[in-house]
């Protein structure tokens, strides 16, 4: 044994020499009480260093966020400036609403759920930042063309295309974001960029509100065109793919041996293993209730209060505007206090969100029911704003569980099917309610789509009686693919040195034999590490 606990040299003829067993091996205590944390139940355990500095993480998560702030940007840059588009191609009042309005938006809608479905399996199989450079360009390079249409077919396949972006967009940031940030970060910047792109949808709605009307319709979609292009060059040229897998408890200090590489692909067979995730199912499935009372909201209560309960269209506007401020706030202090209860027992952050989003539906409520057309303008305001802050939590906290349960070659297909059901939600919204009106009159069909955050709130509760369990199991799952046949040591190809030349005791030579060199510091390591994983 030499010195340091390095075994003795060892000679084989034909095989890669065996490394010693872990308990022969001088390794970093460190490491081995990081992995030792991995089988706490319940407990979140302390990071080591992520292949990427710090400091570039937080800046390729800016720019991911700039860049798909910027795509979102265009989604609805045409409502400000309907009339004028349909003026030019000589629609009616029925045909504007119809064509621009009700075909335009369906077909956006339409293309962009089996697009996110399309681009989410895709980002699980390639170079995702690549791919949200080319998602970008598809998006944006219609968006810009926009400004030369002179048929309204062509309109509508640019605004097809763009749908087509728009989709794929979040399940390809929220899976670089899983790789970039660890389980006690990742609620907290999914808030950041659910906000973020929900200021620029905002953005580009006021951009085309002030530039339509006096520059004409088309400018807005160039204003907002070229520097999402732009971003998409910077993004392309100053980021990197980050490692799959670098974030993950089983896997961050074999990130630290040089040479490990997390290769796992996506295939039919863990596609299997979302629908068996129940914690999945939840995050997925609470969408479809949760996104059907702001379908209605976004598309119908600003009219309901100023023609049905006595309001001016400023203060209906008001209300509107404070409840989407509250929605803001809602995001940001919902994914954070989430994030803060996961860190302390996994089980509240579920619960917590579950009654959030469940008690919303009581301000709206209020505001539905109560003549607020004769109350103190400050309590509609208050309705509004808790309203919005209590309906928030669910999106950055569902997008953070499907990142936290599911392998990360498996998080762009689950953060899509999430996307999907949200905007079918959406979309079913205020058609369900339009039937519902004609039938039971307007106060009763809000009332009932309202009532859709009392199903979401119950099955975002559920998710605590398996969120603990299945984070686990993920890591689990990850520490039996890992082994020393999955890592690439860089220097295997010297891995034999020549030695000594065995000799007659005549002195002629015989076939040479070989030494190999000692197992360097990263090999024991990797070694003590599938020791105790595997």
């Amino acid at each position: 044994m030499r010195s340091g606990g390095e075994p003795d040299d060892f000679i084989v003829s034909s095989e890669l020499p065996e490394i010693a067993s872990p308990s022969s091996l001088e390794v970093d205590l460190g490491i081995l009480e990081d992995v030792a944390l991995l089988e706490s139940p319940d407990r979140v355990s302390p990071r080591t260093g992520h292949p990427i500095p710090r400091l570039k993480r937080y800046y390729m998560v800016a720019i991911f966020t700039l860049t798909a702030s910027l795509l979102y940007a265009d989604q609805n840059l045409m409502a400000p400036n309907l009339s004028a588009i349909a003026e030019e191609f000589g629609f009616n009042e029925e045909e504007k609403v119809r064509y621009l309005g009700g075909y335009v938006a369906a077909a956006f809608f339409a293309v962009g759920a089996p697009a996110a479905l399309l681009i989410g399996y895709l980002c699980d199989k390639f170079n995702r930042r690549n791919l949200l450079f080319i998602v970008v360009l598809l998006g944006e390079g219609p968006c810009l063309a926009t400004f030369f249409v002179k048929r309204y077919w062509q309109l509508l396949l640019l605004r097809i295309m763009t749908g087509i972006s728009v989709g794929g967009t979040f399940p390809l940031v929220f899976s670089l974001v899983g790789d970039l940030f660890y389980v006690t970060q990742r609620a907290n910047v999914a808030a950041g960029v659910q906000v973020a792109t929900g200021v620029g949808f905002a953005a580009g709605q006021a951009i085309a509100g002030f530039v339509g009307p006096h520059a004409g319709w088309r400018w807005p979609f160039v204003i907002v065109a070229l520097p999402a292009i732009a971003a998409a060059f910077l993004m392309l040229l100053t980021t990197s793919e980050p490692e799959r897998g670098a974030t993950e408890d089983a896997l961050k200090d074999l990130y630290a041996v040089e040479g490990f590489v997390y290769d796992e692909k996506i295939d039919m067979k863990k596609l299997g293993l979302l629908a068996q995730s129940r914690s999945t199912l939840g995050a997925v499935m609470q969408g479809m209730p949760g996104s059907l009372p702001w379908g209605v909201l976004l598309t119908f209560l600003n009219d309901f209060l100023s023609q049905k309960k006595g309001m001016s269209i400023a203060d209906a506007t008001w209300v509107m505007t404070i409840w989407g401020l509250g929605g803001g706030v809602g995001v940001i202090g919902g994914g954070a206090i989430g994030q803060w209860l996961h860190n302390r027992r996994r089980a509240y952050m579920p619960l917590f969100v579950g009654a959030c989003v469940a008690a919303a539906a009581f301000p709206i409520w209020f505001l539905i029911n109560a003549d607020v057309g004769n109350l103190p303008l400050p309590v509609s305001f208050a309705a509004g704003f808790l309203g919005g802050a209590l309906a928030s939590p669910p999106g950055p906290n569902a997008r953070a569980i499907l990142l936290n349960v599911n392998e990360p070659e498996t998080r762009g297909v689950a953060l899509a099917m999430q996307t999907v059901l949200d905007d079918l939600g959406k979309g079913l919204g205020p058609l369900l309610v339009s039937l519902m009106v004609s039938a039971w009159g307007a106060q009763a069909a809000f009332n009932v789509a309202i009532a859709g955050w009392i199903p979401c709130g119950v099955i975002f509760a559920c998710i605590a009686l398996s969120l603990g369990k299945e984070e686990d199991a993920l890591q689990v799952r990850l520490r039996n693919k890992v082994s020393l046949t999955t890592v690439r040591i860089l220097d295997r190809e010297d891995a034999l040195t020549p030695s000594r030349l065995d000799r007659r005791e005549t002195g002629g030579p015989q076939t040479p034999r070989h030494t190999p060199r000692p197992p360097s510091r990263g090999e024991y390591q990797l070694a003590a590490l599938n020791g105790r994983i595997n």
